[in-house]
């Protein structure tokens, strides 16, 4: 499945990730909220196109110089667990 960042399922995604999140790096003890933000894929769109447009694959991440977004990238096997434990929280609110 190929991204299109600017199709209405996108953006559609995108907002309600940044929505969820009160437009604001969700990374713990960050909170940068700016025009600086990416809504990052939790498990990556290209290894699980299948889950592209789910809420809940996806987190806000600040995307200032050496932010949260630069410190994920290429590494979200990593934080999958993190993160999943963030929304999941943010999910039953």
């Amino acid at each position: 499945m190929y991204r299109d960042f600017n199709s209405p399922l996108y953006k559609a995604w995108r907002l309600s990730v940044f929505k969820r999140d009160g437009f604001k790096c969700a990374f713990p003890n960050c909170g940068y909220k700016g025009k600086k933000i990416n809504a990052h894929h939790i498990k990556r769109f290209s290894d699980y196109p299948q889950l592209g447009y789910f809420r809940s694959n996806g987190i806000t991440l600040c995307a200032i110089k050496g932010g949260h977004h630069d410190l994920v990238k290429d590494k979200e096997e990593c934080y999958v667990e993190l993160f999943t434990s963030i929304i999941n929280q943010k999910e039953k609110v």
